[in-house]
């Protein structure tokens, strides 16, 4: 007598903490792509495609270009490198102009061809490679030229994040890469553009303030791991690339330079002072900050800006609430709108769009970023057993707002000395209570100072805070009670995630969970206590927050924090957290973002299977099953995005190229304006959206084809991939939408099945990866209670309902998880298992018709009832023995390269089995 095995509802996820015979039924020892999810499994949602990081570039424009020309010798050059721009960077089709210096020819392509076509001048034209940027001009000879062009960078993003802006109803989106700071639009069609430039107060009240006529570039320079911290606090969006590890001062600090020499040219107020400054670089209307200027009174502490240009060593400077007694000698001049050194980062905000959001853009400055490094005392004060002076905030690793101050974690600390950084990984710096501004605001008439000596009080326009926010001098000071504070953890620890959980801050360091609670006592107003002593935090972007407590992920596992106490949360899966890539800073890349409409949360990290640095793998973790599961995908980041505008008859074919591939349901939340959806950055600069259905998007560029091999830098595909290939410019165009499987990899390169034919490329390759799912079951022992095999006989398996998909279903036996014994390709007996293979592993997910499933069903689907089934019962009928039998639900080679698209995205959604199984011969 047989027993029906019935697996549905199912209610759990992958396990693999016990053998594939032991778990419960509806678990999986594999599920891969594919998760479970409100009682049945699905394959992996999909994606579409928001924007990739674009720029701007004018070459005309120093907002753009430190060099306004490039020379082409020989007829040819290269409009990235000559400018020096990303060398990987690619040119955006269509958006080129080049000027010929020699006679004004202007050079174009209107017909996105690669033909670049001349008029005016003497000209013939030329070609350009997009995506090189390499560029030749028939006409020969040497020219110079300048270029106006739109590109990617091909940076990896490393931040998106919410910007509250007060003018506006609804948070929007910054990108950032590993360079530069991107404005990502909320209305369709979805685009990026370029708010790398610093802000540029503008004054209608006092004279003496002159903007800056050109907008001036700001950059970053962290690493490829660093991704961005940002917070909304007081009007403007703070944000840091955290600290590089191991720690270096190569690329953070300080924006300052050396005072020589002041000489007071009007004691004030408003004071007038020429600084000496070697090599200043500044120009009219940049905003100073001045400290531990000697034999003189009333200039240190005081914010100015610059008037007048005397040479390159000397500008003269206006302080609008200073009055300076003497002239002096020394001192630092903090650059506030301006790099001082552009190869470091530090701390800074910013207040809004420094641009119209045209393309080309407008630059207006009234708005932008500005440079972060608050004086932490009035004289020279120890700070963390560092030797007493005075010490300059000047980078953290996190920065969190906390009962009205601004907290610094994982703070760096420099005094006005080269090369003094000083990474405090363990210690808490915080603000003055009410206000994290220590620069002059300029917003009203001029009031008397309350400070000894005299700090400058918010006095004049312009507005260099953001709009409605005070300042005030010694907001950070340490040495000083009621003013700034710092605190030391005592751990000798790096403190590495933090994340609020009811009234305290959960502070996770390398191996302990802390608390820090709010003491109410202004001398010190903040303590610090252990939760737990094993279960640390690792990876700063791992936090989650959710109401019953913090998750992150640490060196031991995957943990829960409360305020009492911390535990793991991968038991299922207790040796993932240990797959983790450690090389090229692996657990720095590691990222996670909660999913609030479908009530799960990615972590993204890079595996220890793959030689990449980039994440290529993510857990999917069910907060509200408890189930986990992976899928094989490379993002370096997450976001939240809210649509303010949804898609036009003019704007769907932009993300969806069929009416097969937008199976987004009409229900889903993510459907809804404004609704949070969740957004991923990857290693080349695309940015998805993180989709209900299960199409995909675009997701690399492809920078070269060469017999037969291709170049996509920092790809992250895996041998056995699949892909699609589209947007070719040239003649190997002929490939475009042509299906291909990965072959040989290397970090930017690999080969395809089939072969790409000989034919030349000149940019415009982009590449759409296809997902294989892989589901298993338990192997099933239902007669080891008796010593007997298991005969596996009739199988049903109710699937959502879909037009004209099919699925392939393998059976495994006797604990062999890795042979199917129902796949082919039948060979003699003798030489394998499945010799008398007889069984197709074809399975449709639509209604079969009368021939028992070997084809979908052809009439019209109007009048076929099954059809109007959301989900359809198959049947397959096989007469196979094993110590167990277990199921495997996957797609083969020829439905992935099916080139109807009718299988690669369609849905896969897994209901319930109901297995026949009888007890057969004796066990060995």
């Amino acid at each position: 007598m047989g027993d029906k095995i019935v697996i549905g509802p199912i209610n759990k996820g992958l396990r693999e903490d016990r053998t594939a015979f032991v778990i419960d039924d509806d678990s999986f020892p594999t599920l891969i792509n594919a998760y479970q999810w409100r009682g049945r499994v699905k394959r992996k949602r999909g994606t579409s495609f928001l924007c990739r990081l674009t720029r701007y570039f004018n070459s005309n424009s120093l907002s753009y270009s430190p060099t306004a020309t490039i020379s082409l010798v020989a007829a040819a050059g290269n409009i990235l490198t000559g400018f020096s721009l990303q060398s990987n960077g690619n040119i955006v089709p269509g958006t080129v102009t080049l000027v010929g210096g020699t006679d004004g020819t202007t050079y174009t392509d209107p017909a996105m061809n690669g033909v670049l076509l001349a008029t005016g001048g003497t000209g013939t034209g030329g070609t350009i490679n997009y995506a090189t940027g390499a560029i030749t001009i028939a006409s020969g000879g040497t020219e110079t030229i300048t270029a106006i062009f739109t590109y990617y960078p091909d940076l990896p993003v490393m931040g998106l994040e919410d910007f509250v802006d007060a003018s506006l109803e609804f948070p929007s989106t910054l990108g950032f890469d590993t360079t530069y700071a991107y404005k990502i639009s909320n209305n369709s069609p979805y685009s990026s553009y370029d708010v790398s430039f610093y802000k540029n107060p503008a004054s209608a009240t006092y004279v003496d303030y002159i903007a800056k006529t050109v907008p001036t570039p700001v950059k970053w320079n962290g690493a490829d791991y660093q991704q961005f911290w940002t917070v909304n606090y007081q009007g403007a969006l703070w944000a840091t690339n955290g600290v590089p590890n191991p720690f270096v001062t190569t690329n953070i600090g300080m924006q300052y330079k050396a005072i020589v020499a002041v000489t007071v040219t009007s004691g004030g107020p408003p004071a007038k002072a020429n600084l000496q400054i070697t090599a200043h670089g500044l120009t009219v209307g940049d905003f100073l900050y001045i400290n531990e200027v000697v034999t003189t009174t009333g200039i240190n502490f005081q914010t100015g800006y610059v008037i007048t240009v005397t040479d390159a060593n000397n500008v003269i400077v206006e302080f609008p609430n200073a009055t300076i007694a003497t002239n002096g000698t020394g001192g630092i001049a903090q650059y506030l709108t301006r790099s001082a050194d552009s190869t470091k980062d530090g701390i800074r905000w910013y207040d809004g769009d420094p641009t119209n959001g045209a393309n080309p853009p407008v630059l207006s400055g009234t708005k932008g970023w500005v440079n972060f490094s608050p004086p932490l005392s009035q004289a020279a004060f120890s700070i963390s057993d560092l030797p007493a002076a005075i010490y300059y905030l000047c980078g953290c690793k996190m920065i969190v707002p906390f009962k009205d101050f601004l907290l610094f974690i994982g703070p760096v600390v420099q005094t006005s000395a080269a090369s003094s950084q000083k990474y405090l990984e363990d210690t808490i710096i915080w603000s003055q209570n009410g206000t994290p501004y220590y620069t002059s605001s300029y917003t009203n008439t001029p009031t008397a100072t309350v400070y000894t000596p005299a700090f400058p009080t918010n006095v004049f326009s312009p507005v260099l805070v953001p709009t409605n926010q005070t300042a005030t001098a010694p907001a950070y000071f340490e040495d000083q009670s009621g003013f700034g504070g710092y605190l030391d953890s005592g751990i000798d620890q790096s403190a590495n995630t933090c994340s609020s959980s009811e009234d305290v801050q959960i502070i996770g360091f390398d191996t302990v969970q802390t608390r820090l609670i709010y003491t109410g006592n202004d001398l010190l107003p903040f303590n610090l206590f252990v939760i737990n002593s094993e279960y640390g935090s690792s990876s700063t972007f791992s936090s989650i927050n959710l109401d019953k407590g913090v998750l992150s992920r640490g060196s031991r596992g995957y943990v829960i924090t409360t305020q009492t106490g911390a535990q793991r949360i991968d038991l299922q899966i207790p040796d993932e957290v240990f797959e983790v890539r450690l090389l090229d800073n692996g657990s720095d890349r590691i990222c996670a973002q909660r999913d609030f409409i479908s009530e799960w949360v990615y972590f993204t990290y890079p595996s220890n299977s793959t030689l990449y640095k980039f994440p290529t793998r993510t857990l999917q973790y069910n907060y509200r099953d408890d189930s986990w599961a992976i899928f094989n995908e490379s993002y370096t980041t997450y976001g939240i995005f809210r649509k303010v505008t949804g898609f036009t008859w003019a704007t769907i074919g932009t993300i969806y190229p069929t009416w097969e591939s937008w199976n987004d349901p009409w229900n889903a939340g993510q459907s809804n304006l404004l609704n949070p959806q969740v957004i991923a950055g990857n290693q080349q600069g695309f940015v998805m959206i993180r989709e209900n259905g299960t199409n995909e998007s675009n997701s690399l560029y492809i920078r070269s084809i060469s017999a037969g091999v291709v170049t996509a830098p920092d790809h992250c595909l895996n041998d056995g991939d699949y892909i699609i290939i589209s947007g070719i410019i040239g003649t190997l165009s002929s490939i475009n939408g042509n299906i291909y499987q990965v072959g040989l990899t290397t970090q930017n390169t690999f080969t395809t099945s089939p072969t790409i034919p000989s034919g030349t490329y000149l940019g415009g390759g982009l590449i759409k990866r296809m997902y294989v799912p892989l589901i298993q079951t338990k192997q099933f022992p239902t007669a080891w209670g008796i010593s007997r095999k298991t005969r596996l006989g009739v199988q049903q398996y109710l699937f959502t309902t879909t037009s004209n998909g099919q699925v392939t279903i393998l059976i495994f036996l006797s604990q062999n998880g890795s042979n199917p014994y129902n796949d082919g390709p039948i060979v003699p007996a003798e030489n394998v298992d499945n010799g008398s293979l007889i069984y197709s592993t074809i399975m449709y997910t639509c209604p079969e018709s009368t021939n028992l499933g070997l084809t979908p069903a052809n009439v019209n689907l109007n009048l076929v009832t099954a059809l109007r089934q959301s989900q359809t019962w198959h049947r397959m009928n096989t007469s196979l023995i094993g110590d167990t039998v277990q199921l495997g639900i996957t797609l083969n080679d020829t439905q992935m390269r099916d080139t109807t698209f009718s299988n690669q995205f369609t849905e896969i959604e897994l209901h319930s089995i109901i297995l026949d199984c009888s007890p057969s011969q004796l066990l060995c």
